[in-house]
């Protein structure tokens, strides 16, 4: 979601206001465009001293290609070199500016570019062994404080400088000199002019080191006293090799970045060296990019500029990025290892309209996971790391699979987009390509390859009349049966265009080419919602993958899902099928005028329109494979499908209401079925068939009365059930009664022996948590008990209760215990103008529940208001800055979390090696010229769930860059393509909850933690 383009104008006025149109998370991106954004500072640090000696020429080079290849008027760039002593410079040690800081319009760039030509190996070569007073010289600059070593400098960019070229002077330089926007008044100035003309604007480094620099103790010393004098912390960041460690550079860094000017130093280590001094220096730069939130980089010159180059290139791209939307994340299951998943990750990509239309682009791409030094990172096609950490979205240089190589076409050349910067100054090669694909989301991918499929394209629907949609017939024009009302069509040609359009030709012309047969530019949807499922028809050394996921322009689809290899004719990355549902039909005609705004909060319109938006859940056993897909709010059902042959879909069934509100119509047995939010789970059970039939059970949907703020939904007419089907023919088997809506996934817990599941646990928006008692009775006889009300502050009713909108993450203990964690929230209100969530109280809990123990609940009664159900008062609060010890927790039945006022659980959690993640969103409403984007907050949270004790043992949750609302993250084994197989995380970073990583490793707590099973969402 780009910060700078769907800000949301959430005004204070609003704050106590009645929402009067339905809340929803798209609010978070949708609402009033804003200006555009601050020019970024960038301040390329050069190490000039002798260590520059032998990449001198290609290091010049390189410089000044990058210079050159910058576009237009995005960056303001300066330079900052190591003082000279002696002639016309006084004695003071440092670093100084060599060229300020300014707009990098044409002319600027040309003058900059020949003052780095300009550049002498010897004559410019500045003293040794100051690095760290070079990056306090670099403070000073950005904050317009006193020179250290930057002034009484012959050639610091001071205004009326006129160097002549016998005292070191040159003609480029005096050109730089002379434009306004000068760092010093004068030679001698006392104070900094500083580049910093805004609080909004962003602050970089990029520090070129050409090895290591010995700073002696004295100027060690000196420096570590101006950082204590600027506010900083002396105190030592630890690093390995330690050779480097008492340099305060990575010390300057770290204050920089915590600073009000917020600097991220990027580091750049050319030709680093591999022994003496140099892995302990290389330890160093390392630190300075980590602690201040860049990135490291090892170039060699050796060959000639190009590394160099890439490196820079790489750093200016990032720094000119603003992230986007993504949905969800998924991989296909190991054909023979349990639970270990292949080296395929798919991410469903969405961006809203900048002006709330309803045509939002959308996109489904694929990456892997590698090793990235020790750590292991989430990659793209090319091997590169591929999250950029100041966005938290992908890199803008990445190439996803799927995607030609760069700059190979220019398809996009009527709508120049793209933040990489190519080699050379041909920037738009990579801004007309669909590659790299980096962070936009429209280019490249599955959209790439389903543009560049034949016309010809397989898309299925079924009848209009709910009860007869039993079987496949084609989307096209010469189905009689899709009606000219049925689209809203207002004649039979534009009937004939709506379904045309629907299929993806070009008919309003999109790229001005003039052909309007081809495929459109937008011819794939925004996925939201639907997190794709990947299923492997292949073997693990031969993999056939077929993902399976919806959209918002109506449509499932059955992608070819393998990196390289086609599956019979169908090439990799474009559409085996696709299938188009009947509650679908009406919303084409809008999405294809574009014309509706989309309502907010601040802005009349219409809802969005939404089509398979919902969960994708699928089983596979034998030769069977069968699909069940829901629509979230673009319907009240459910589709089966059997894909036991990926390339010819079957409709099952279908079960639901055909109308939004009312039972008229609906299948029978599921006239309470609300919005289809909850997937489908598969299980099997010793009362039904043996245990050898597949059983689904799933949470009843979502009421709209939700939507209201105050709450307005304390008898809801739909979606507070849990249904109980046959995954076979979709026959009613059961349901379970809840007191409010169960949006979130029941989570099975199983017989470890056998398989068969023995309890299930549910929540539901009222906030509470219930166990469904299996055994070995039939789905008729199954139970449902209350365990927890932690919708109110006791058992009793209240205005504006916590809600559970994500199923229970469920830890199973040796000892009969059941762990069940849930977070509150109401994600659907993200925004501080919906007044009554914003007040509501949330918390993260943690219960236990031992079912074997017949006085579990009732022994709770004297704390719940003589209720037998767990509330409250029957859990541990934990404390804001301290850890609980065993002693406070050995009498309660769990613990919760409190969150900080507005904020809200806004994921489902995973629980991995003891540690339990989620993330959580606090909106944000900015003053009249605050820099914030309005996506609000965004944190995760990594804790031991025995005791919520942070897992790095300081914080227990951490800001996620590009905030906003991230995806639930998803966790298992994965094996790499080097055959290694290791555990993994994705969703539990700061940088990015599509980064990759190894999950923490638990270390002994307050708690002692008992061997468990975890049960976290890995569907067959």
């Amino acid at each position: 979601m780009s910060k700078n383009l769907y800000k949301i104008a959430a005004a204070t006025a609003l704050l106590g206001f009645h929402m009067s149109v339905p809340a929803e998370d798209i609010d978070l991106f949708v609402g009033a465009s804003t200006s555009a954004s601050e020019v970024p500072n960038v301040l390329f640090i050069v190490d000039n001293t002798a260590n520059w000696n032998t990449a001198f020429t290609n290091e010049i080079a390189a410089l000044a290609n990058t210079l050159a290849g910058l576009p237009v008027n995005k960056f303001r760039v300066g330079m900052m070199f190591a003082v000279e002593t002696g002639g016309v410079n006084n004695n003071v040690d440092g670093g100084y500016v060599r060229a300020a800081m300014r707009l990098m319009d044409s002319d600027n760039k040309t003058k900059y570019q020949a003052l780095v030509n300009s550049l002498d190996k010897l004559k410019d070569k500045g003293n040794g062994g100051t690095a760290s007073l070079v990056m306090a010289e670099a403070y000073r600059y950005f904050s317009g404080g006193a020179p250290n070593g930057g002034n009484g400098k012959g050639k610091t960019d001071y205004t009326g400088n006129t160097l002549s070229d016998a005292s070191g002077g040159t003609a480029a330089s005096r050109a730089v000199w002379a434009l306004t926007g000068n760092a010093l008044s004068s030679k001698d100035a006392t104070s900094y002019i500083s580049p910093v003309t805004s609080g909004c604007q962003k602050n970089y480094i990029i520090y070129i080191s050409n090895g290591p620099s010995n700073d002696n103790s004295s100027i060690l010393t000196k420096s570590a006293s101006m950082l204590s004098a600027a506010g900083g912390s002396t105190t030592q960041i630890p690093i390995s090799p330690a050779g480097s460690q008492s340099n305060v550079s990575d010390e300057w860094a770290r204050f920089m970045k915590q600073s009000p000017y917020g600097v991220v130093t990027y580091t750049i280590d050319v030709n680093p060296g591999t022994t003496g001094q140099g892995p302990g220096w290389t330890a160093l730069l390392k630190s300075m990019s980590t602690v201040s939130g860049g990135t490291y980089a090892a170039v060699s010159t050796a060959s000639g500029s190009t590394a160099l180059q890439d490196a820079m290139n790489k750093a200016l791209s990032e720094i000119q990025s603003v992230n986007s939307v993504f949905a969800a994340v998924s991989l296909p299951v190991s054909v023979n290892t349990q639970g270990t998943y292949l080296n395929q990750v798919f991410v469903g990509m969405f961006r809203p309209d900048a002006s709330d239309r309803p045509r939002w682009a959308g996109n489904l791409k694929q990456y892997k996971m590698g090793f990235s030094g020790d750590a292991l990172r989430l990659l793209d096609a090319d091997s590169n790391t591929a999250i950029n950490s100041q966005t938290g979205f992908i890199a803008e240089c990445a190439r996803s699979y799927w995607t030609p190589d760069k700059g190979s076409d220019s398809y996009w050349s009527f709508q120049p987009q793209g933040k990489c910067i190519p080699p050379g100054s041909a920037t738009d090669l990579y801004m007309n390509s669909n590659s790299p694909d980096g962070n936009i989301v429209e280019k490249g991918a599955q959209a790439y390859k389903q543009r560049q499929a034949a016309a010809t394209r397989t898309v299925k629907t079924c009848s209009t009349s709910f009860s007869a949609c039993t079987s496949m017939t084609n989307f096209d024009t010469a189905n009689a049966a899709i009606t000219q009302a049925a689209l809203g069509a207002a004649s039979s040609s534009e009937r004939d265009a709506l379904i045309n359009w629907a299929r993806g030709t070009d008919l309003n012309d999109e790229d001005i080419d003039g052909d309007v047969a081809e495929k459109r530019p937008s011819l794939h949807g925004d996925v939201v919602h639907s997190r794709p499922v990947a299923i492997n028809y292949g073997s693990d050394a031969s993999p056939q993958v077929v993902v399976f996921y919806g959209g918002n322009d109506g449509i499932l689809r059955a992608v070819n899902g393998n990196r390289t290899a086609a599956i019979g004719s169908v090439e990799a990355g474009r559409e085996l099928w696709s299938f188009v549902a009947p509650e679908s039909y009406a919303n084409f005609k809008r999405i294809r005028d574009n014309t509706v705004a989309i309502s907010t909060p601040t802005v009349a319109g219409s809802p969005k329109p939404y089509g398979f938006d919902g969960a994708i859940t699928a089983y596979q056993s034998g030769a069977n494979t069968w699909l069940y897909a829901t629509m979230r709010r673009g319907g009240r059902a459910m589709y089966a499908f059997n894909v036991s042959d990926p390339a010819n879909p079957i409709l099952k069934w279908k079960i639901g209401c055909p109308s939004p509100t009312g039972s008229a119509g609906c299948t029978t047995n599921f006239e309470r079925m609300g919005q289809t939010w909850s997937s489908a789970k598969v299980m099997k059970a010793a009362g039904y068939g043996s245990g050898n039939a597949p059983i689904l059970i799933m949470g009843g949907g979502y009421d709209p009365c939700e939507d209201s703020d105050p709450n307005s939904c304390a008898s809801p007419s739909m979606g507070n059930r849990i249904y109980v089907l046959d995954a076979d023919t979709g026959a009613w088997l059961a349901s379970l009664n809840t007191d409010r809506a169960v949006t979130g996934d029941v989570t099975i817990v199983r017989n470890r022996t056998t398989g068969l599941a023995t309890y299930a646990y549910a929540t539901d928006l009222g906030g509470n948590v219930y166990r469904i008692t299996i055994g070995n009775a039939a789905p008729a006889g199954w139970t449902i008990t209350k365990i927890a009300s932690l919708g109110c502050d006791s058992p009793a009713t209240c205005a504006n209760n916590r809600k559970f909108m994500f199923g229970p993450n469920v830890v199973e203990e040796d000892n009969g215990v059941y762990v069940v964690m849930a977070g509150s929230g109401d994600r659907e209100k993200p925004l501080l103008s919906y007044a009554s969530a914003a007040a509501t109280q949330n918390y993260f809990f943690m219960i236990k529940d031992k079912p074997s123990d017949a006085a579990w609940l009732t022994s709770e009664s004297a704390n719940c208001t003589g209720t037998a159900v767990m509330c409250k008062n029957s859990l541990l609060a934990i404390p804001a800055s301290s850890n609980p010890s065993t002693a406070d927790l050995a009498g309660k039945k769990g613990w919760y979390l409190p969150l900080a006022p507005t904020e809200q659980v806004v994921t489902s959690a995973i629980t991995l090696i003891g540690v339990v993640t989620f993330s959580t969103h606090k909106p944000a409403v900015s003053a009249p010229g605050s820099c914030s984007a309005n996506l609000g907050q965004a944190n995760v949270y990594n804790i031991r769930y025995t005791d919520a004790s942070p897992v790095d043992g300081t914080t227990r949750s951490q800001r996620i860059a590009g905030d906003g609302l991230p995806p639930s993250p998803v966790g298992g084994k994965v094996t790499l393509d080097d055959g290694r197989t290791v555990p993994f995380i994705i969703g539990s970073k700061a940088s990015s909850p599509l980064e990759a990583n190894e999950p923490s490793l638990d270390t002994p707590s307050t708690s002692t933690q008992t061997k468990n099973r975890v049960y976290w969402y890995i569907q067959h």
